[in-house]
Formats: C-alpha cells, sequence, structure tokens
C-alpha cells in the first residue's frame, strides 16, 4: 500500500502545482468574458477539462486506498483530498511499526525455560507480552501504541529479555550490561541470571490471537465424588505380550514403578477418577486406586504435627499437615484465607499469626484456630507471619514459606517474621509451615554444601563440601561460582559475593545464584560467604581459595574477603564447607 500512496502524492502535488496559475488565468478569462463578451481560449478550456479529469481520478484514488466510507461529495477540494492521503500514509508507517512489535512480542512468548515449564520470572515477562500484545492489537490504526517504538527498537524491558537470549552472543560488555541492567530493574535479577546461565531459549512460534484471548488462568471447578464403581481395569504384563488394541483416554494414569531400577512386572492403567473414602485405601504395592485429596505426610524427624486449613479460590476449605504445601501452583488462584492449630496439642505451646490481606492491610496477631482473611469477599492473601507462644516458646521454631504470584517461592522466614509482599497486588497462591525443636535444644544438623564452578575452557563442574572447586597447575580462571546448601536446613542460609575482573564487587546474592559470569571471559579475584537465618549462629563457613602466583590462601569464614583486588590475579579454585559452631 505505501507506493500507491506515494504515487498518488506525486499526482497531488503536479495538480497542485497546476491549479494556482489556472485559477489566474480563468479569473482573467472571466474578466474579458465580463467586459467585451469574449470567451475563453480553446487550450485553456483543454487545460480545465484535463485539470477536471484529473481530479477525478485522484479523488476515486485516495477514497480506494483508504477503504474510506466518504462519498466523493464530502471531499470536495484537493486540499481534503490531500489530508486524506497523508493520514493514510501515516497510518501505514504506524501499521508497519505495529506489525513490527506484534512480532517481538510473539518471540518473547515464544521463550521457554530449558528445565522449569512453571519459571516464575519468565511467566512475569509473558504476563506483561500479553499485556501489550492485547493493547497494541487493539490500539486504532491512527494511533500507535506509547510502548511499540520502543519494543521495535529494542529499548522495551520485554525486547531487551529477548535481545539477551538470542542474540548473547553477539553482543559486547557494554550492550551485555545496559540490557542485563534493563531486565534486571523490570523483572529481577533471577531472570538475568537465568539468561546469562543459558537456560533461556527461543522455541517454536505460537501465533497470538488478538481477537480472541484467553484468560491467563482460569479458576478450578469443585471435583464431584463418584460413587459408581471404578471401571475395568487392563493389566499389561511386561514382555512382548501385549494386548492388540489399548486406547488411553486423557483421563487415564499409567501407574509404574516408582524407581526406575525397579523390575517391571506390571503397567496398570486405571482412570484417574477421584472415589469414596471407603476405597481410597484399596491397592497393593505400589499401586492406590483413587486420588485422595488430603495426603499423609511423613513428619520431618523433629517436627510437630499442624493442621494448615488454607480457603482457596473456587475450591474452598482443603486441610494440609506440617510442610504439606497448602494452595495450587500454576493455576492463578488466591488463598482468600487460612488458619493454623498444632495437632496434637503440646501443653505450654500455641502458635499465632497474622495476614495482609487486599483492601484491608495487615490483621491483628490471632490465635491458633481462627481464620485470618475471609471467606466469600474475594480478597487475596498478600503476607503474613507466624509466631509461637507460651511457656514452652522458646524450646521450638516456626518456620513457613509462600508461593507468590509473579515471583515463586520465597526463602523462608521464621518465628515472626513477614513473608510476602505489601502494596504490590501480588497474591499467595501457597502456603507451607512447619514447627521443630530450637537449635538451643537439640544437636547441630551436619550441613553439605553443593559447590558449582565455571572454570575457563572447562564450563560448570560440581563438588561437595571440602572438595577442591578447580584446577591447580593448570593457569585456568575460575569465572563464576554457586554454591547451595544440599539438603536445606530449615533456618539456615547462605549468601556470598565476588571481585570479578572488570566490574568490581558484586553484591551479596542468595545460595544457587550464579557470581561472576559464563561466556565472558572475566576472571574471579576474590570471594566471601556468610551464612544467613535464625540458626547461623549455631554454624560457621570457611572458605579457602588457590590464587594465581600466590597459592592457597588462609582460611576465612564468616564473610571475612578471601583472596586479591587490584592485582589482576585469578582465583584458580576455591573450597568452602560449614561446621557447628562448638560455643552453642
Amino acid at each position: 500500500m505505501e507506493a500507491p500512496l506515494k504515487d498518488l502524492l506525486q499526482q497531488i502535488a503536479r495538480l497542485s502545482e497546476t491549479y494556482a496559475n489556472l485559477a489566474d488565468r480563468l479569473s482573467q478569462a472571466a474578466k474579458q468574458l465580463q467586459d467585451s463578451g469574449f470567451p475563453p481560449s480553446d487550450s485553456l478550456l483543454q487545460e480545465i477539462s484535463a485539470y477536471s479529469r484529473n481530479f477525478a481520478e485522484v479523488q476515486k484514488k485516495a477514497l480506494e486506498l483508504n477503504k474510506s466510507a466518504l462519498a466523493p461529495g464530502e471531499i470536495a477540494s484537493l486540499k481534503d483530498i490531500q489530508n486524506l492521503v497523508e493520514t493514510a500514509t501515516a497510518s501505514a508507517g504506524k501499521a508497519g511499526i505495529r506489525d513490527a512489535a506484534l512480532k517481538v512480542l510473539d518471540r518473547v512468548l515464544a521463550i521457554a525455560h530449558r528445565e522449569q515449564s512453571d519459571f516464575a520470572p519468565l511467566q512475569s515477562v509473558h504476563g506483561r507480552a500479553r499485556e501489550l500484545h492485547r493493547a497494541i492489537s487493539e490500539s486504532a490504526p491512527t494511533q500507535l501504541h506509547s510502548d511499540a517504538e520502543s519494543l521495535v527498537g529494542g529499548k522495551h524491558p520485554v525486547a531487551a529479555v529477548l535481545a539477551l537470549v538470542e542474540q548473547q552472543d553477539k553482543l559486547d560488555d557494554e550492550e551485555w550490561v545496559i540490557l542485563e541492567e534493563t531486565v534486571s530493574a523490570a523483572f529481577g535479577k533471577q531472570i538475568a541470571v537465568a539468561i546469562s546461565r543459558g537456560k533461556l531459549t527461543v522455541s517454536q512460534m505460537v501465533k497470538a490471537a488478538p481477537a480472541k484471548v484467553e484468560p491467563v488462568f482460569q479458576a478450578a471447578t469443585e471435583p464431584k465424588i463418584s460413587t459408581e464403581p471404578l471401571p475395568e481395569v487392563i493389566i499389561i504384563p511386561s514382555g512382548n505380550a501385549a494386548p492388540k488394541q489399548v486406547t488411553v483416554a486423557p483421563q487415564i494414569q499409567i501407574l509404574e514403578s516408582p524407581a526406575a531400577t525397579a523390575p517391571m512386572h506390571e503397567v496398570i492403567i486405571v482412570p484417574s477418577v477421584e472415589v469414596p473414602k471407603s476405597l481410597q485405601a484399596t491397592g497393593f504395592g505400589n499401586i492406590v486406586f483413587g486420588a485422595p485429596r488430603e495426603i499423609q505426610q511423613v513428619p520431618v524427624e523433629g517436627g510437630l504435627g499442624l493442621k494448615v486449613l488454607a480457603h482457596i479460590q473456587g475450591i474452598g476449605d482443603r486441610t494440609f499437615s506440617a510442610q504439606e504445601y497448602a494452595g495450587t501452583k500454576g493455576k492463578g488462584l488466591r488463598v482468600e484465607g487460612f488458619q493454623i492449630n498444632i495437632e496434637p496439642q503440646i501443653p505450654g505451646l500455641t502458635v499465632e499469626y497474622m495476614a495482609h490481606v487486599e483492601g484491608v492491610g495487615d490483621t491483628p496477631w490471632i490465635g491458633e484456630g481462627e481464620l485470618a482473611g475471609f471467606r466469600g469477599q474475594a480478597k487475596r492473601i498478600e503476607g503474613f507471619a507466624v509466631r509461637l507462644s507460651g511457656p514452652q516458646a522458646d524450646k521450638y521454631d516456626v518456620f513457613y514459606t509462600a508461593h507468590i504470584q509473579n515471583i515463586g517461592d520465597t526463602n523462608v522466614s521464621s518465628n515472626g517474621e513477614y513473608c510476602g509482599t505489601r502494596g504490590k497486588g501480588l497474591r499467595i497462591e501457597g502456603i507451607k509451615v512447619w514447627i521443630a525443636p530450637s537449635a538451643s535444644s537439640q544437636v547441630a544438623t551436619p550441613v553439605g554444601l553443593k559447590v558449582l564452578a565455571h572454570i575457563q575452557g572447562i564450563g560448570d563442574r560440581t563438588f561437595s563440601d571440602k572438595e577442591y572447586a578447580g584446577t591447580k597447575a593448570q593457569g585456568r580462571r575460575v569465572e563464576g561460582f554457586q554454591i547451595k546448601i544440599e539438603p536445606p536446613v530449615p533456618g539456615l542460609n547462605l549468601q556470598y559475593m565476588a571481585h570479578v575482573e572488570g566490574v568490581g564487587d558484586t553484591a551479596w546474592i542468595e545460595e544457587g545464584e550464579l557470581a561472576g559470569f559464563r561466556g565472558k571471559a572475566k576472571r574471579i579475584e576474590g570471594f566471601a560467604a556468610r551464612l544467613t537465618g535464625v540458626k547461623a549462629d549455631n554454624y560457621d563457613v570457611f572458605y579457602t581459595a588457590h590464587i594465581q602466583n600466590v597459592g592457597d590462601t588462609p582460611v576465612g569464614s564468616n564473610g571475612q574477603y578471601c583472596g586479591t583486588r587490584g592485582k589482576g590475579l585469578r582465583v584458580e579454585g576455591m573450597t568452602v564447607w560449614v561446621e557447628a559452631n562448638p560455643f552453642i
């Protein structure tokens, strides 16, 4: 459409150059006709006729190209036609930007995590991309959405995510830093770390459908309990003697041996249905018929029994036990209320809790068994805290986490610490609560570590605590590392920082995140680690490093810096471990 519009503008320009001179000559001819009866010349009449034909042709083309509902009489002048065509030309340019912006958003929506289908930071990016796709698609042709040009130009945070994922090998350090800062500021550091680790990729394109935008989440409906007997069970023996034809419908689950190394004697296919409680215990070995709502979890060693009731959007009240996740994930359903009971009761020990509720704010601290939040008012819980009271309270600690919209699982909080958000409009979709004897009343749990080192020319390698993570006498730099307590210890977390070539000291980051970089050939020159959480005082973290031209450093601990600064010397390996504090 752009070429015909350009040609039409050129025709209008030629007519514009003609009509002023033609008007002067017509004025003179009219005066002569009026004064002396002298008629206009044949050449003037021919020019007038040609101008009239050209005007009608331009007028017709302008109305056709614009698909206008206007009648020719409503476009009465050449100026009217010019305005109409210029408006169409501007709309065509805006349409080009609009289409390009939609293509950018389509590619963003095709980004996937290689390992986690429900990676919360990426879901946040997708949610923003869907909002923009809807707004840009529904905008008027003559109006350009305010974010369209920044999407096409790569300056929008959503476009920055796509650029980092698709072009990370082509970006120089300055471009990378600018895009990474843009992404981190808009969507959090976690997604920037995932991109730098190569965890995100653009999968097969999925064309968005602007005309019919489906909701991101749909509330689950209450399943109906069937009292009808189970349909016939199909048994497929292992080996080659399978039935000639077995149709597995979508509602069918295949239950297999839970261990990959265990021999597979039989595969039993049964409908995935919910059955009355009288049938829930029916089964044998590893096969269980039915899908009971409440699963009795094995209590954590030394932990106390809890009953946690969660009132979930569209589902209602559901009851869970200690350390059992109370809520939903991936369904967009808010927790609207909860209550906690110690069960069985412990004399001298009670639990209290509060909540931050949509439109209400912080509730007072309430006693166990009372509902924090509301039923039937569609108000989301956005945060909460739990604490213990009574003469026995100092002998126990209470721990809790939440799964939050667009954020994911929070770190473990304890003993009255607030868990969640305020003022961001983010719903809690599930909580987990448990109580354990306090550190002062039990022997310290041994702490294991998993240390990942990204080594020059080798890549990622994983080591355990007290194991040397790196190389010696090979001249290879450690370019990044991450440390994680494994298995997790409730109430104990780890943080670390690094001094990186060309960057300097990083901020303190949480366990499991990468300190340093992959693919940028930047050496780690030093680092430190420290423990956090209610049990941090019960342990010490120790570490050493092997430094270029220096060798092994003395042992550092609990946040002390280990390495060099400003000397250009690489860390070639490191050793990290955690021990119980002997004075606690």
